[in-house]
């Protein structure tokens, strides 16, 4: 990966050489303008090789062994390593450069002189290693923080979609239209209708403050809200549900059922000569839910967001997104099923 330049990085070097021009002046008068100068680049290249070995160090890092995969050995392999690096790049150029430029004074490095570049070079590995170190959590809190941010956006997105949904005027008037006339052929069935109406939009008002629900129960709800829907369209709507019972404790979005049916009723076509035929099934990792598909010529009230919004509320959620194919005459929608304990 090609380095990045940090302009913060290279002013920082750039003052440590600054720092080491004016140290070697004062304490080396025995050396020439030029060779102040000649040591002065060196410095910055050197700095500049081991803040780059470092950069390719943390990459390669990265990589094969992500802080998110053994936090505890990333830190030690970074730290190991680059005190390894640091010591093998440091000392050999520092004694270089005091043999080269400075063989007078070759004779008053002993190994005291060795141990104190050693450990100050230990400490500068460390140093900045852990700067890498700590500018990934920063990272890694700052992409959280505003991951959070666009979640609350878009679950109020959704929230506020299932609301134009489920308590719209549409939907609450042919509920009430088709009470209105069961009550004068069927009283008892008109009964029935009310309850379970009354548990659709109770189930509505309460999801909104829930960010999960079990799919078990996510199905309960559906099974009032699929007979409303029978009320109103008779045989011309036929909806199966084949559940795999282990799959009955996994999570889901609440009122994520009730978005795809009310999607492919609003897209499609119903009536006696063309049911609308829809299968909810699962497994222990997903749920489908299938229609046939027979298009509206024109669809109304429609912006085209419903899939959309849960689709982003998913990818949020798991690292599996909503999956949507057409083929042979069906409509499917695959929704990843979020297990408790993960």
């Amino acid at each position: 990966m090609k380095k990045r330049f940090n302009k913060y990085v290279e002013l920082a070097i750039l003052g440590f050489a600054a720092l080491g021009f004016a140290g070697r002046f004062w304490a080396l008068p025995e050396l020439t303008l030029t060779q102040h100068i000649t040591f002065f680049f060196l410095q910055l290249l050197i700095l500049n090789l081991i803040w780059t070995a470092y950069y390719l160090l943390n990459d390669q890092l990265n990589i094969y062994l992500p802080f998110e995969k053994k936090l505890s050995l990333r830190i030690a392999v970074q730290l190991i390593l680059g005190w390894v690096l640091v010591e093998g790049l440091i000392i050999p150029l520092g004694m270089y450069g005091v043999e080269r430029f400075l063989p007078l004074r070759q004779t008053q490095f002993d190994k005291l002189h060795l141990v104190f570049i050693g450990l100050t070079a230990f400490f500068g590995s460390s140093v900045m290693n852990l700067g890498f170190i700590a500018n990934h959590f920063f990272t890694q809190w700052r992409q959280n923080a505003v991951r959070a941010v666009n979640l609350e956006k878009e679950k109020t997105q959704v929230q506020f979609e299932n609301l134009k949904n489920q308590l719209n005027p549409h939907f609450l008037f042919n509920s009430l239209a088709s009470l209105d006339s069961l009550i004068h052929e069927n009283p008892a069935l008109a009964r029935q209708f009310l309850q379970q109406l009354s548990k659709v939009y109770r189930y509505v008002l309460k999801s909104q403050e829930k960010g999960l629900v079990s799919l078990e129960t996510e199905v309960d709800f559906v099974k009032n809200y699929i007979s409303l829907l029978s009320t109103r369209f008779s045989d011309s709507l036929v909806v199966s549900i084949k559940l795999d019972p282990d799959s009955l404790d996994t999570q889901i979005v609440p009122m994520t059922i009730q978005i795809l049916l009310e999607n492919a009723i609003k897209h499609n076509q119903i009536n006696a000569q063309n049911p609308l035929f829809i299968t909810i099934s699962s497994t222990t990792n997903w749920l489908s839910v299938i229609n046939t598909i027979q298009r509206k010529a024109q669809v109304e009230t429609s912006n085209g967001q419903g899939l959309s919004n849960l689709s982003s509320l998913y990818n949020f959620l798991e690292k599996r997104p909503l999956e949507i194919t057409e083929t042979g005459g069906m409509f499917e929608v695959k929704v990843p099923l979020i297990k408790e304990n993960a």
